[in-house]
């Protein structure tokens, strides 16, 4: 404390001496011979005890209309991180007086059907190259309904043992492979798989059929370019029959040289009046598509040929608008004419679905 603190302390108290009242005279004892040592009046016991705590509460003042520094005290601040919701069971919270309370458990909401799109695997006709041909298949699974990824439920039908295939079509993914996890960044998806998917499907070809029906029915729907596969949250160098090294992120480009010259990668599904929309990427003999309307008694309704972005040697984009009366009776054929012999080549074959908003009962419900 400064010299200039003590002496406005002083000088107050001295004022604050000064302010007191005097206390009333004692009445004089006339047969006194001896004087007694006089008890304190209350009143002036009362005036010290005001003094003090005037005093006392008037040093802060004085520090701080005086330029003098106090120390400030201490605080802690207390963040309480928020309480995660309960879904399945009751939550008990115990206070600090330790009173009890229980909060009833949300509403469980109803599982909700969800659109899924699943890669299947066709033998194609006339195949030059013995690559299996890849087809998608649009329809609904049910699930949760907490929101997922676009992805899951494609993989989730992909994976299911109810699985139901179309005539001529196989899954080529084992039945014990699982999904166990899927998380997006980016244009990224990771899929971490349970440890039957390390061994793969029982054969390099196959193999790789595995790999493209997870990857093609795994970045269907939205942004996704890359599927990134791991065990136990670990990417996997040692994958299938030959131990390959999948640990990078894939696109789906990565195994197209193991598919049929001819992909299909829209569903052949339609309504109404709309011209129905066939697209893919293909890898053919001057880059011609073609593409055939066959109806229920085999015969060829309507034809079309179109050109892909890049052919002979390398792989292009092409789109077909087919506008025709459909009832959902009917096939679609698609492939190219080879040059030796211009028959149909690679020949991909396509149920056609109509006027149906479900799609396809991929899960036989």
């Amino acid at each position: 404390m400064s010299a200039c603190d003590e002496r406005k302390i002083k000088e107050l108290a001295d004022r604050l001496v000064a302010m007191s009242p005097e206390p009333p005279p004692f009445p004089e004892e006339v047969a006194v011979t001896r004087r007694d040592k006089p008890k304190p009046s209350p009143i002036l016991v009362f005036a010290g005890t005001a003094l003090v705590v005037l005093i006392l509460a008037a040093i802060p003042i004085l520090l701080s209309r005086g330029g003098g520094e106090v120390e400030p005290i201490a605080t802690t601040t207390t963040t309480t991180l928020p309480r995660p919701e309960t879904t399945l069971q009751q939550a008990t919270i115990t206070t600090q007086a330790g009173t009890t309370t229980t909060e009833p458990a949300p509403t469980t909401l109803p599982a909700q059907e969800a659109d899924a799109v699943v890669y299947l695997v066709q033998s194609p006709e006339n195949s030059f190259t013995g690559n299996p041909a890849l087809v998608p298949f649009q329809g609904v699974v049910t699930l949760g309904a907490e929101p997922v990824p676009a992805a899951l439920p494609g993989l989730y039908a992909l994976t299911s043992p109810g699985l139901v295939l179309p005539d001529g079509f196989a899954n080529i993914v084992p039945v014990d492979v699982e999904v166990v996890g899927v998380s997006t960044v980016d244009n990224v998806i990771t899929l971490d798989m349970n440890e039957a998917f390390i061994e793969g499907a029982g054969g390099l070809l196959a193999d790789f059929t595995m790999l493209n029906q997870l990857i093609y029915t795994a970045s269907h729907f939205g942004e996704i370019e890359l599927v990134q596969f791991t065990v136990n949250g670990e990417p996997v160098d040692q994958f299938g029959s030959e131990g390959l090294d999948i640990s990078e992120p894939l696109g789906p480009d990565a195994f197209l040289d193991q598919v049929n010259s001819v992909l299909v990668t829209s569903p052949v599904n339609g309504e109404g009046d709309s011209p129905l929309m066939v697209s893919g990427v293909a890898n053919v003999f001057e880059a011609t598509v073609s593409l055939e309307v066959i109806d229920a008694d085999g015969n060829v309704v309507h034809e079309d040929f179109t050109t892909a972005t890049c052919g002979t040697g390398c792989w292009g984009a092409y789109t077909f608008e087919v506008d025709y009366p459909f009832t959902g009776e009917e096939t679609i054929r698609v492939f190219w004419h080879s040059p030796e012999d211009g028959e149909p080549a690679d020949v991909v074959s396509i149920p056609v679905l109509w006027n149906d908003d479900d799609g396809w009962d991929l899960l036989g419900g």
